[in-house]
């Protein structure tokens, strides 16, 4: 079966257009294909560590993997460009999160699907309302559009040129 999966990309430590560039072919090859790229966004940091803006980018893969195989592969594929998870909202090279898996809804230690704080986070809402604005929180039921439009969250995200 073939299910839309949404993915996010984060990073703040070294070149990260270098490292996106670089993930999406291990991104199609362990995965599948990215069909759909949203702009890259400028972000404040998340959290109470002081550090460098990140750069945010969400992608929509089709893939035929279930959801644990996503996080399998996508977990390699940070290993593979240095992320070491030492700290929690720490620096990082690369960040790659399961935002959406379809309609699914999974609720478990190890994996949460959808994203348990997307609604909380603009980082992730004004690239998702870019190239999914109708799309619907399968947990919520509100669009990406309309979850941006509620959002809290009074960081500055900025389209990067």
């Amino acid at each position: 079966m073939i299910t839309q999966l949404f993915l996010s990309l984060g990073g703040n430590l070294g070149n990260t257009r270098e490292i996106f560039e670089g993930a999406y072919p291990l991104i199609e090859k362990k995965i599948g294909k990215i069909s759909v790229y949203s702009s890259v966004y400028q972000t404040e940091a998340w959290g109470p560590i002081p550090q460098a803006d990140f750069l945010n980018q969400v992608v929509l893969v089709t893939t035929t993997l279930k959801p644990e195989a996503c996080l399998t592969e996508l977990l390699e594929i940070e290993r593979e460009f240095g992320r070491e998870r030492k700290e929690r909202w720490g620096p990082r090279t690369l960040d790659l999160d399961i935002l959406f898996y379809g309609d699914v809804i999974i609720a478990e230690s190890d994996l949460s699907i959808p994203h348990p704080r997307i609604a909380e986070r603009k980082f992730i809402l004004a690239p998702l309302a870019e190239i999914a604005p109708t799309f619907k929180n399968p947990a919520s039921g509100k669009t990406m559009v309309a979850l941006l439009e509620e959002c809290e969250d009074s960081s500055q995200v900025n389209r990067s040129v």
